[in-house]
């Protein structure tokens, strides 16, 4: 029998399994991406009261059982980030931040980076009194594919490696910027990579107020990261809706 593990690990998501049961989605530093399930979670009100919704901090108690899935022995709520549910602009970003890391952090893998990422990003949003401007989504998602070693080419041609100037293009295909003569995509301005490259750079806190660069499509990153796994990301459609962020 395996041995019982206490780790510290977010809630990505969760999947409803039998009558009774409930499949959830973490992100650890130590075990990166796994899946556990707790049993009795949908008929019993104590056992995980707060613990498994969207976001929460936990300490997870868990074993692993047969293949890759895991098993709770017990959770414990550190952080519920309550705040977060007063805007729905920040309830679809929290959810967007969290689809991001289930979608880029590798299972069973040490994701040191992404998991801190994901609970720096939770954390302000919860302080935050409004809802954050677009340049703090673009920051995290810039780090969050840095993190997953994706890196975005922002400041040079990912074809030719020379400088970015003049007309330049986004190339999902070349992982950024290109110059036109090297790749196909969306014109943009070379400031525009620039201002993302900085942005990847300064930490979220300092992100909140930051508004999206001029000169390129605020969802250029996004693309991106959906042309690298080969699907939708889900929570991005509301954010769009919503215009905000």
């Amino acid at each position: 029998m395996s041995a019982v593990e206490t780790l510290s690990a977010l809630v990505l998501g969760h999947t409803d399994y039998g009558d009774n049961d409930r499949i959830v989605q973490l992100i650890t530093a130590e075990k990166g991406r796994i899946s556990a399930i707790a049993r009795g979670a949908r008929s019993s009100k104590r056992r995980f009261k707060g613990c498994l919704e969207l976001g929460s901090r936990i300490q997870a108690t868990v074993r692993r059982g047969k293949g890759e899935l895991w098993q709770f022995q017990a959770a414990e709520l550190v952080h519920g980030h309550p705040h977060i549910r007063g805007f729905l602009e920040s309830i679809a970003l929290s959810a967007y931040c969290c689809e991001v890391v289930r979608e880029t952090g590798r299972p069973e893998q040490p994701e040191p980076k992404l998991f801190g990422l994901l609970d720096v990003a939770l954390l302000v949003l919860d302080a935050c009194t409004e809802p954050p401007k677009a340049g703090f989504r673009i920051g995290f998602e810039a780090k969050a594919l840095s993190f997953a070693g994706l890196t975005p080419v922002l400041t040079q041609c990912a074809g030719c490696g020379e400088a970015a100037q003049g007309p330049m293009v986004w190339s999902v295909r070349g992982g950024g910027m290109t110059h036109e003569s090297c790749g196909a995509g969306p014109k943009l301005d070379p400031a525009w990579g620039q201002a993302v490259e900085a942005f990847r750079r300064t930490p979220l806190a300092e992100l909140v107020d930051t508004e999206a660069p001029a000169g390129g499509n605020q969802w250029l990153l996004s693309e991106l990261m959906i042309w690298h796994q080969g699907r939708p990301l889900r929570s991005r459609e509301l954010l769009i809706t919503l215009g905000t962020v």
